[in-house]
């Protein structure tokens, strides 16, 4: 692949959705119901993607993103009700916001333990400022020389099958590790959607990364599967919401083909981060890609 990774911008999928301009910039912001916003990091690299979902009594801030923006503030501005954040996981482009929320919850396991105690250093959150990385001017009130998640405290823990009700709206609790121990989705039967987190969005997929176990990855995609009858688009948390629900399939075929050795063709490169420096084989499918540990 050449060129830049901003070339693909604007996305298409946005632009049958309705903007909603806000106070802040760092944003872009796409109302796809009265009660849910897509919350777009798309002048970063990760390009994250969060969601603002409104029930009749509060409202859940699906992850936090990189943190160079207030999530919070942004929040503020398109709902008055009490608001909490719902992590899918605790990756550093997942996190960066948690330390301006009062209330927190994550799936209870030795990684969001791990996370919520110690934070991330200036060296794992700066990886998402590195050159070409981010293609907006950094907000006013962002300091690039002191970028570092701090601890944040959980305010509940998640387990499996749990419903959240918002009143009015419910989000299932699936917990899906593999991408990293701590993975879950979120089902919204009645809207038929599924909040994928990373386990399924149209890019880099990874099942590499420490706390990433590729059984585990698999068994979740073919979770994910069986639940099918249940929802009609995958709402993943980096690049573009609203993907058809067969792309799922294509993850947990491609993922099973890879693990039994049907899938064989790939390329190899290293994965180069903070402290972690491995060689990876990465697997292209239609609209995604799945990297492996070369050693699986």
């Amino acid at each position: 692949m050449s060129g830049n990774w901003w070339d693909i911008l604007p996305r298409e999928v946005y632009s049958g959705l309705e903007a909603v301009e806000t106070g802040q910039p760092w944003y872009s912001v796409y109302r796809i119901h009265d009660w849910l916003y897509a919350l777009y990091e798309d002048g970063q690299y990760d390009e994250a993607l969060m969601y603002l979902v409104i029930g009749d009594e509060k409202a859940a801030v699906i992850d936090g993103g990189t943190g160079i923006g207030r999530l919070d503030k942004l929040v503020m501005e398109l709902t008055d009700k009490p608001y909490f954040l719902l992590l899918t996981h605790t990756h550093n482009d997942h996190i960066g916001g948690c330390e301006d929320f009062e209330e927190i919850a994550v799936v209870d396991d030795v990684m969001s333990r791990e996370s919520s105690s110690h934070g991330l250093g200036k060296d794992k959150m700066g990886e998402m400022l590195e050159p070409g990385a981010v293609i907006k001017p950094l907000p006013d009130e962002f300091d690039p020389d002191n970028f570092y998640a701090p601890p944040y405290k959980v305010t509940h823990w998640l387990r499996d099958g749990e419903i959240i009700d918002l009143g009015g709206r419910k989000l299932e609790v699936i917990y899906t590790p593999g991408h990293s121990s701590d993975h879950i989705c979120l089902l919204d039967r009645d809207a038929r959607y599924l909040f994928t987190g990373d386990i399924y969005y149209t890019g880099g997929v990874t099942s590499y990364l420490p706390g990433s176990n590729f059984d585990d990855f698999v068994e979740s995609c073919r979770r994910l599967v069986d639940l099918m009858p249940y929802y009609d688009y995958l709402m993943s948390a980096h690049n573009e919401p609203l993907v058809d629900k067969d792309q799922m399939r294509e993850m947990y075929e491609g993922a099973k083909g890879i693990k039994d050795g049907t899938i064989t063709d790939y390329t190899t490169r290293r994965s180069v981060a903070v402290n972690y420096d491995i060689e990876v084989r990465r697997y292209q499918f239609s609209r995604f890609s799945l990297s492996v540990r070369a050693d699986l």
